[in-house]
């Protein structure tokens, strides 16, 4: 069991820190503060949790199961990629002939909707293949007998949410140092504008393949 625990291990590491969309999604947000940043990977945790409470139930295998299921979980997380990606370089490309006039920061008011920093973290993490295959795919190939099967997948969802977490606070604590760093107005747009383009490329790849092998 303690083999197949430090395995688990180090592969939910590998899973958390190999950069995805959501690390986009969270550097995106930063260049609006350290606020929205922190907003985001909240709600990138709360997509976490509920994968990882799907995941123990059994659903997301059932989910799994289904080709057409799948695939359009595929499209959908793949399209919202896109259209975050999309977003991000409009506004890059919007703020450049204000820089001498307007801040790189967030302005003022609640976001609301599609906007949301939150909203953002959260869909995007529900709709990431990366995680949807960790979950369907790894949780099977380990086994921390005796405990039941349930217990197992109980065990092995806490140990990637608090992984997950931690690797979150450890971001934003390093990010929170260089807030002054993103909030130049040129950096702020190259932050954005680059996690701009790693979120269309991440959301074209994944819409490529999805609609190639279907």
């Amino acid at each position: 069991m303690v083999e197949q625990l430090t395995a688990f291990v180090l592969t939910c590491l590998v899973v958390v820190l190999v950069p995805g969309p959501d690390f986009a999604l969270v550097i995106r947000n930063a260049a609006r503060g350290p606020r929205s940043a922190a907003t985001a990977a909240a709600g990138i945790m709360v997509g976490n949790t509920i994968l990882a409470l799907l995941a123990v139930l059994g659903v997301t295998a059932l989910l799994g199961a289904s080709e057409v299921l799948g695939t359009g979980i595929k499209i959908a997380g793949a399209a919202y990629l896109l259209y975050l990606g999309v977003r991000a370089l409009a506004e890059a490309f919007a703020r450049a002939p204000k820089e001498h006039t307007q801040p790189a920061g967030p302005r003022p008011g609640r976001q609301l909707g599609g906007s949301s920093p939150f909203v953002q973290g959260m869909v995007s993490n529900l709709l990431n293949p990366k995680v949807a295959v960790f979950y369907l795919s790894l949780f099977p190939q380990f086994n921390f007998a005796p405990l039941p099967s349930l217990a197992q997948h109980t065990v092995m969802a806490c140990i990637f949410l608090l992984i997950a977490f931690a690797w979150y606070v450890l971001l934003l604590s390093g990010l929170k140092k260089i807030t002054g760093f993103l909030a130049r107005p040129r950096t702020g747009r190259m932050v954005v504008g680059g996690s701009g383009a790693v979120l269309v490329g991440v959301g074209g790849t994944i819409l490529t393949k999805t609609l190639a092998s279907a």
